[in-house]
Order: C-alpha cells, then structure tokens, then sequence
C-alpha cells in the first residue's frame, strides 16, 4: 500500500511515463498536467498546453481556429469526452472505460481517435480536479470497421451483399422519410454464361455496379441481392426519379457492355415506393416481395423494362 515514503519525483516520473494517457484538469476543464503519451499521441508542444482548455490543447476539430473555447463548438453538447468528465466532475463518480469516439487536428490532418476514457474527481485542500485516463484504441477499431465493410460487401462485385442490404432496409424503414426500392435482374444472364463464358459473365456484373454507382446519389445503397439480381434502395426518392435514373443506369449499362465486351445485355427492373406511413405496417419480406412483383411483370411484359404502379415502361 502506498504511503508518506514515497518521493514527489517518484510519482511525478510515474505520471508521465504511464503506458497510458493521464490527463489532470482543473474544474472549469483547463488543462493543469498531461503525460507524456498524450503528448506524443497529439503532438503537443510540452509548453504549450499549461491552462488550456482541452479541447483547445488537443485540437478538437469541432473548434479548431474558430477562436472558440472548449465547450462553446456546436457540436460541444454531444461531445463524449465533455460527457464522461463531466459525469465524474458534477456526479463524483468514477467512470470506467468508456468508449469516446472524436475528431482532433494531429499535425494539420483531421484525424478521427478512439479512446477507452476513465475519469474521477479528486478534492484536495484547496482545489477540485479531474483525473481522465486514455488508452488509444484507434487501430483496434479501424480493424473492426474494416472487416465489418469487409463482411457486409460482395466479394465478386463489391456492391453491398444481401444480409447488409436487409439490414439496411430495416433501419431505414424506422427513419423519418420514406424510399423507393428497385429489383433489377440482368435479362438473359444465363445465356450470356453459356456463350461468352463466366468470366465474361461476372464482368457484366461489375459493370453493372459500376454504373450504378455511377449514376445514384451518395446516400443510395447497392447490392446484390443474388444471382444476377440487385438492389437499389433511394431513401426519401419518388419512384418518379427512381425511373429516370434507372433510365441512365440501362443506357450507361448497355453503352459500357458494347465498348469493353461486344456486346449490350439489359435488364428488367421492378420499382416500388414506400411512404412512411405504408411501411409501418409491413415487414421486410413484404416490402422485397412488393418490388419483386413488378419485376415479374417487366420480364412477363418482354425484359428491358421498368414497373411501377402496375404500368410497365421500356427502357430507350
């Protein structure tokens, strides 16, 4: 157990070569004495952070040369870092290893960090400090993020596969707008295997991703949903619009077939739009089989087609 033994410099020497960060603030969150780590983890000039707010001392990019004080940025009031300091500071309970996801400046790059946070309030004679300790988990959860996309992706076309598609769809079923689903099923993919071979058949796929990329907005989600079958989901998008961009989705499809492989297969497609007020009362499967239905009807109709509606449209 520690005691009155121990030297001042002992613990100073301690303090600022921890395996982990420590950070001392006084009550209004200036900083009062940082350890070596987070010097090294922020690039912080060792005589320049004294009195500073810590935001400010670590470049949180939400007030970065805004001439703004730590704690007055606009998004300050969702910031974790504030949240777990102050639970410790007002609360005077000590908080444990919470997971505080942040954007700082390091070296004039925004930077995104991730750090396990534990703080605690500490009352001596005559001042109330905070204590925070981090460990950076930044690597460790890039990884995560990594191998999540990684998961949630197509290997053979790098569209998004169909368990993340369902999930997406799920989520976005509970949002404030509503969507437009498409099902779109390349016409003929089998006789296009059986002629041209199957590589030549996965490079269809990937030029149909391609475009599709090319031609939705940044929010719109592809996938593949199996086979030769895709989806497009179009958050807050009419089936108006929906339409039209598949109109440039078809002839960018064909135009890129016939310039790199020969030849222009097409495609079918059926289109369903979802009010939020309709989707609450359906499920998932509901929703797919409502845009599967005017699939069906655009091949039934001849292929290289659109439905919605219950009206079919050819593709020009």
């Amino acid at each position: 157990m520690l005691n009155g033994n121990i030297s001042p410099h002992l613990f100073r020497v301690v303090f600022e070569n921890s395996p982990i960060g420590l950070v001392v603030v006084n009550e209004d969150t200036s900083l009062k004495r940082i350890n070596n780590y987070m010097l090294a983890t922020f690039n912080i000039d060792p005589q320049d952070f004294h009195e500073r707010m810590l935001g400010n001392a670590f470049q949180c990019s939400d007030i970065y040369l805004t001439g703004k004080s730590c704690g007055e940025g606009g998004h300050c009031h969702d910031c974790g870092l504030r949240k777990v300091l102050s639970t410790a500071m007002l609360e005077g309970a000590n908080i444990l290893e919470t997971v505080v996801e942040h954007d700082f400046i390091i070296d004039g790059t925004n930077r995104k960090k991730w750090f396990k946070v534990s703080a605690s309030r500490v009352e001596t004679d005559d001042e109330v400090l905070g204590i925070l300790s981090f460990v950076d988990i930044t690597t460790q959860m890039e990884y995560e993020e990594l191998l999540k996309n990684l998961l949630s992706l197509d290997a053979a076309t790098g569209a998004m596969n169909k368990y993340a598609l369902i999930n997406s769809l799920k989520n976005l079923t509970t949002g404030k707008e509503g969507l437009t689903v498409a099902m779109i099923d390349i016409d003929d993919f089998k006789l296009v295997n059986d002629r041209y071979g199957h590589l030549t058949g996965d490079r269809v796929l990937n030029l149909f991703c391609s475009v599709a990329f090319t031609n939705t907005r940044k929010q719109d989600i592809v996938g593949r949903f199996g086979g030769e079958e895709f989806m497009l989901i179009f958050p807050g998008m009419v089936s108006r619009l929906v339409i039209k961009a598949l109109q440039r989705i078809s002839t960018s499809f064909r135009t890129a077939c016939m310039n790199e492989l020969g030849f222009s297969p097409t495609f079918s497609v059926g289109v369903a739009e979802f009010s939020t007020k309709k989707m609450a009362g359906m499920t998932i499967d509901a929703i797919i089989a409502e845009a599967d239905e005017n699939l069906y009807a655009s091949k039934k109709a001849g292929k290289n087609r659109v439905t919605a509606f219950g009206s079919s449209q050819v593709f020009k």
